[in-house]
């Protein structure tokens, strides 16, 4: 598959498969490698579009200011430039506000959001986060002059962000995940930007089949931080017992099996 060892630079998209297309956007200062653990079964029926957002390892060079509509009309140029004028789309954390942000711009024909940032339930909650990054950066190397932590260091603190059981996340996985940040370049336009306290608003610009998917323990985006959510026709929230803010490190086949639900109800939908 694309993209080299753990220790390489990644490529900065992944395509393949074949099928109904699906696009995969990864969180903030990881990278499309997040998705490794899903891609294999999803391949079987979907054209994937992996690719990993400006400004973060092995993705193109950001534009400045890098905000998250910027991003989102990065990630929708990319769709035009593919020739798709909607397809199934899925993200993770800030992957997963930009899904959403498509999906309200009427790209998506299905969207599954996990952990997604954006819908605070205030604006300070933004605030808390930007500080929780911004206290990582010294010893991870993202955003600050100080050279990174040695790399068994770096996993150790990371991984406990990402996976609420770290020991089930694959070395190979956790050298990848461990590698990306320190390449990060946009964290404090992120931080910067005006639209990140208030959020994303547009739920109910949404008219296709949507799920948003909530990890009992995300230690990055914790469930107290969002606002309430209520399920519409269109509109499902799922809890993820046991699981942390990037789910399919830890379990793949839970996260294959909702977004390959969400799909099936696009179809239902047209049947009906």
């Amino acid at each position: 598959m694309a993209g080299g060892s753990a220790d390489s630079t990644p490529e900065p998209v992944l395509r393949t498969g074949r099928g109904a297309p699906l696009l995969l956007l990864h969180g903030v200062l990881l990278t499309w490698q997040s998705w490794l653990p899903v891609v294999d079964d999803l391949r079987a029926d979907h054209d994937i579009l992996a690719p990993t957002f400006p400004g973060h390892h092995g993705g193109p060079a950001a534009k400045h200011p890098a905000t998250v509509a910027a991003l989102a009309d990065w990630a929708e140029a990319l769709l035009d430039e593919t020739g798709w004028d909607t397809a199934h789309i899925v993200g993770n954390s800030l992957g997963g506000w930009i899904a959403l942000e498509l999906a309200a711009r009427g790209r998506a024909r299905t969207v599954t959001a996990i952990s997604p940032a954006g819908l605070w339930d205030k604006p300070s909650s933004s605030a808390a986060l930007v500080r929780k990054f911004r206290g990582m950066s010294p010893l991870i190397g993202f955003g600050s002059d100080t050279p990174p932590a040695l790399p068994t260091m770096i996993r150790s603190l990371l991984l406990p962000l990402l996976a609420h059981n770290p020991a089930t996340v694959p070395a190979h996985l956790a050298r990848a995940m461990a590698a990306a940040p320190a390449h990060c370049t946009i964290l404090d336009d992120l931080a910067e930007d005006p639209a990140l306290p208030i959020g994303f608003t547009n739920l109910s610009a949404i008219g296709v089949p949507a799920t948003l998917l909530l990890p009992e323990f995300d230690r990055v985006l914790p469930p107290h931080l969002y606002a309430p959510l209520t399920p519409t026709p269109t509109l499902e929230i799922h809890p993820l017992p046991g699981l942390g803010h990037v789910p399919m490190l830890e379990d793949p086949a839970r996260i294959t099996a909702e977004i390959r639900a969400t799909i099936a109800r696009a179809a239902q939908a047209q049947s009906a």
